[in-house]
């Protein structure tokens, strides 16, 4: 099955993972250029690589959380700017996709008799976006949960121990308050990620299947159930829930029974996680320089400690 693959568009498929990975890298320097005008681009991208590789061995893709430290390494972002960065791009780009699985859920609906089982599973991944989305915005803008945070001081023993803590989520507050105006930028440059990684499955697919009838739309629609799929809290970054829906949505827009598993579904699931990940291979360098970078160091620079450092 797999010596049947066309070579060229899944060559071609590769390549648009790469390109979709370096949007969320611009959607993520969006709100940085904003707050810091000094971070280079490359360097913001390469750090978001480094970010997403993370997120790939992480469940609910929660690695994507240490991009400040690469950030802090390879850009000279402060910690408090380079999660700022993070937060607003994780909330924008949940959002983003839990509104457009909704959309894609009433459209396969409206003509696939899809399982309740289905149904609900991308229901807990919407809801998890979601709700991680409004969490992520919160830390960034209200003012109750700063006001809690300060609270924490007052605790005996180990409230002066949180000083450094408090103080940084202050920061990442004040950072976050700056960049309301540049997250269309941010939800703009999700939307372009995911119709890029959505072309990239209409290769990959094309190259197994040949002359298929699915369009770009349906591939784009599958494309926001398998993020949110990713997102379900069972499995590392949604390893097997996601080619599972895959496979199913495929023999069902394709009309095949489902008493049967087609190997070219298989196939394509497969290789589709693939080249997912492996396209994230980009962010090992990044993550390889952090590392013997922070061999001697113990946390990141903060504000207040910054110095304006190049690589």
């Amino acid at each position: 099955m797999f010596l049947q693959v066309d070579v060229l568009y899944l060559l071609v498929a590769a390549a648009l993972f790469v390109v979709s990975s370096i949007y969320v890298g611009f959607g993520l320097y969006a709100p940085l250029r904003y707050s810091n005008p000094t971070p280079s681009i490359r360097k913001v991208v390469m750090a978001s690589f480094a970010g997403q590789l993370m997120s790939d061995v992480t469940p609910v893709r929660s690695g994507y959380f240490l991009t400040p430290v690469f950030l802090n390494s390879l850009a000279g972002v402060s910690f408090e700017q380079g999660m700022m960065g993070v937060l607003a791009t994780g909330a924008i780009n949940a959002i983003v996709k839990a509104v457009i699985c909704l959309i894609g859920l009433g459209y396969f609906v409206s003509f696939l008799p899809l399982q309740t089982a289905v149904i609900n599973s991308v229901f807990v991944g919407v809801a998890v976006l979601i709700v991680a989305g409004t969490f992520l915005l919160f830390l960034m803008w209200e003012n109750r949960i700063s006001k809690f945070v300060v609270k924490l001081k007052r605790i005996p023993l180990v409230g002066n121990k949180l000083d450094s803590i408090i103080d940084m989520f202050a920061n990442v507050q004040k950072e976050g308050r700056k960049i309301r105006r540049p997250l269309i930028i941010v939800a703009v440059m999700i939307l372009m990620s995911l119709i890029v990684n959505s072309a990239a499955l209409y290769f990959v697919f094309n190259g197994i299947w040949h002359n298929t009838s699915l369009s770009l739309l349906d591939f784009f629609l599958m494309a926001s159930f398998a993020s949110a799929l990713t997102y379900i809290p069972v499995t590392i970054a949604g390893l097997g829930v996601q080619e599972a829906g895959y496979v199913l949505l495929l023999q069902l827009l394709l009309g095949l029974p489902l008493t049967s598993i087609d190997p070219r579904l298989l196939a394509f699931a497969l290789i589709t996680r693939a080249l997912f990940t492996g396209t994230d291979i980009i962010g090992i360098g990044p993550l390889l320089r952090v590392g013997l970078k922070r061999g001697s160091t113990t946390l990141p620079k903060s504000q207040g400690d910054l110095s304006s450092q190049a690589l």
